[in-house]
């Protein structure tokens, strides 16, 4: 299959049909959402939901990732069913206490942590959702693990589905609130994990006799391998859910509410990029393994200047046209400024980039380096967010993460470098397409900002450099053409 010029193969093309329903049916939805039920209470349903997000690394400790390499190069049932039942435990106790805490401390959550923004009931029901949050990651894991990706497909479209029509129908009934979204959530994500579950089951041939416990030592094997991605899962909470949370205190609800929603259209760009990355890391790792570090360098850089060739233009459009678009679509109360759209979209495809070289980094062994750097930079994202929200309102919660994003990048960046890939992974055309646009962009920014007009810098710097990068275009082609005859 060919796109642009560009060959792009099978799986990439099936990922994105997968991408594209799933996370195409969450944007209609969160758009629904906001509509439906306002900016205060698409607000308080934003904060509940990543009060479960922030949490939910916490009950997994890392346990999904450690599933998955215990039970992927095993048929045998019983080492299934014993990594399962192990892993399931374990992540039982954990969410059901925390939930159970939350559950019985809601009306003291409520008022402290968000300053009366969430209601106790909707804390009740983020805390019915953690724990069928945790079970189902569990179970969709091990499906991958075991590869079942066809059944986690089909699971995963369906539960988007499924959630879209019944908030559509409590829409139409009259029964539209955030406490019966996160509900209706819990509700789709259980029913999910019980079809998943059946699947396992029977497709692994697991019986009763199989449900037994790993042995002490393989419990703390499974624990010291998952715990470090459960570090840096916190860590990535922290840089990208709990700036809701500290802005609900500070600023209330509807600060929350038009902050997710430029969030939800930021989040498009991780849409983009994540079928790239499902391929990647498989690849980079398959490649290293049949040579050396060199040998990942085509792989990624055909992924990766694929992602940059789109992703740069779909970033622009959203800072240019993200404010528009939620005006028009949800109404005045959503209007934000293209400062924090451009901050916001900054920290996504800043986010993206750095992927490839996190991804070397885990393949070489850096797991422990990885989880301080994220939670590092997230535990900085979170105190910038707490000193300049009150001083600068939504912007002021954008800006620290998107400079948190971009310090993350950095770190991992010198350390790939330090470990033999550097600047490398980027493909020559998208390094000097990169260039000429970033060049452009700046050049426009400076005088605009210095004559004190700084709302429109995002705006003109985007055109810029969108019009920089694609005439740069002619260039690439004749330097590509002298290397050829060369």
């Amino acid at each position: 299959m060919r796109i642009a010029g560009r060959q792009v193969d099978t799986a990439l093309a099936l990922r994105f049909l997968t991408e594209g329903s799933m996370k195409g049916a969450a944007l209609v939805m969160a758009f629904l959402l906001a509509r439906w039920l306002g900016v205060d209470d698409f607000g308080s349903y934003a904060q509940a939901q990543a009060m479960v997000l922030v949490l939910a690394p916490i009950a997994l400790l890392g346990l999904g990732f450690a599933i998955v390499r215990q039970i992927a190069g095993t048929s045998v049932p019983r080492r299934v069913g014993t990594s399962l039942t192990t892993a399931l435990a374990i992540v039982s106790v954990i969410s059901t206490l925390a939930a159970s805490a939350i559950f019985l401390a809601a009306e003291a959550f409520g008022t402290s942590v968000m300053e009366n923004a969430v209601s106790a009931d909707l804390v009740r029901a983020a805390a019915v959702l953690l724990p069928v949050a945790a079970w189902q990651t569990l179970i969709l894991e091990s499906l991958r693990g075991r590869q079942r990706v066809r059944t986690a497909t089909v699971l995963q479209i369906g539960e988007s589905v499924s959630i879209l029509t019944a908030i559509v129908a409590l829409h139409l009934a009259g029964e539209l609130t955030p406490t019966n979204v996160i509900l209706s959530f819990a509700a789709m994500k259980f029913g999910s994990l019980c079809l998943g579950t059946l699947d396992l089951f029977r497709s692994q041939r697991l019986r009763w006799r199989h449900l037994r416990f790993l042995k002490h030592t393989d419990i703390r094997g499974a624990l010291a391998l998952g715990i470090p991605f459960m570090i840096a899962g916190f860590g990535e909470a922290l840089m990208g859910m709990v700036d809701r949370l500290v802005l609900g205190n500070i600023l209330g609800a509807d600060a929350v509410g038009r902050y997710a929603a430029a969030q939800t259209l930021a989040a498009i760009l991780a849409s983009w990029g994540a079928p790239f990355w499902w391929l990647l890391y498989p690849r980079m790792a398959h490649a290293l393994a049949r040579g050396t570090r060199e040998d990942m360098l085509p792989p990624v850089r055909k992924l990766f200047g694929t992602f940059l060739f789109f992703g740069l233009p779909i970033a622009a459009a959203i800072v240019l046209l993200g404010p528009q678009l939620l005006t028009l679509a949800l109404g005045d109360d959503f209007g934000v400024s293209i400062l924090l759209m451009a901050f916001l979209t900054g920290a996504v495809f800043i986010n993206q980039s750095a992927t490839p070289w996190e991804y070397h980094l885990y393949i070489e062994g850096k797991a422990a380096f990885l989880m301080w750097a994220t939670l590092a930079w997230g535990m900085i994202a979170v105190a910038g967010t707490i000193f300049l929200a009150p001083r600068f309102g939504i912007v002021g919660a954008a800006g620290p993460v998107a400079a948190a994003r971009a310090g993350f990048a950095l770190t991992i960046l010198i350390a790939a470098r330090r470990n033999g890939q550097g600047l490398n992974f980027i493909p020559a055309d998208a390094a000097i397409r990169l260039m000429a646009g970033f060049a452009a962009g700046l050049c426009t920014a400076v005088p605009v900002f210095a004559i004190s007009e700084p709302e429109y810098g995002p705006a003109l710097s985007a055109l810029t450099f969108v019009a920089a990068y694609f005439t740069a275009g002619p260039g690439v082609s004749a330097l590509q053409a002298r290397r050829r005859s060369a």
